[in-house]
């Protein structure tokens, strides 16, 4: 019995000894009040955050206008000369050669000629055509963003959760603060 209980004990002790060995592992001392050790890690899930913005877009389409055009155009002087020179020449013909049959069918063929000018001066004619029309419009995006990991991890036998920056892996490592009670 002596034999079994002296078993008992050398065992219980190497067992403690080990155990003490892995604790003092997985433990450093930072100072006096703190140290580290790890945890579990039961899950990790991503936190992510919606960013949102505008951004500007030109939106640009083709449309059919109208530009107006003076049908008689602004040619009063041209159209003056051109019936000056015909009622000159037909002065010339039928006043048989006469120099006062031919100034009084050019000064005949300007009035005509200026006259036409004037009935036809103010009328338009419409001319189609095609421009490019653009404006700014404001696009919202939106995309997603990683913010962290929630971390939920065991820790002798109790269960905490926090945020972290990165994956921590299987094993969250821990600074543990000792703080006496009052």
């Amino acid at each position: 019995m002596q034999k079994h209980f002296a078993l008992f004990t050398t065992i219980l002790v190497t067992g403690l000894m080990a155990s003490q060995s892995t604790w003092a592992d997985r433990r450093h001392r930072i100072d006096n009040e703190s140290f580290t050790d790890t945890a579990k890690v039961i899950s990790v899930t991503p936190i992510y955050r919606s960013i949102s913005s505008t951004r500007p877009q030109r939106e640009c389409w083709e449309e059919e206008v109208f530009y107006s055009e003076d049908a008689g155009g602004d040619n009063t002087a041209l159209n003056m000369i051109v019936g000056g020179a015909i009622g000159g020449a037909l002065g010339h013909n039928i006043g048989r050669h006469s120099d006062s049959a031919k100034i009084a069918g050019a000064v005949i063929g300007s009035a005509i000629g200026y006259d036409r000018a004037q009935r036809h001066r103010g009328r338009h004619k419409l001319r189609r055509g095609v421009e490019e029309r653009c404006q700014t419009v404001y696009e919202q995006v939106s995309h997603e963003r990683l913010d962290g990991y929630r971390v939920t991890y065991r820790y002798r036998g109790q269960t905490f959760t926090t945020i972290t920056d990165e994956d921590p892996g299987k094993r969250l490592r821990l600074r543990i603060t000792l703080t006496p009670l009052d």
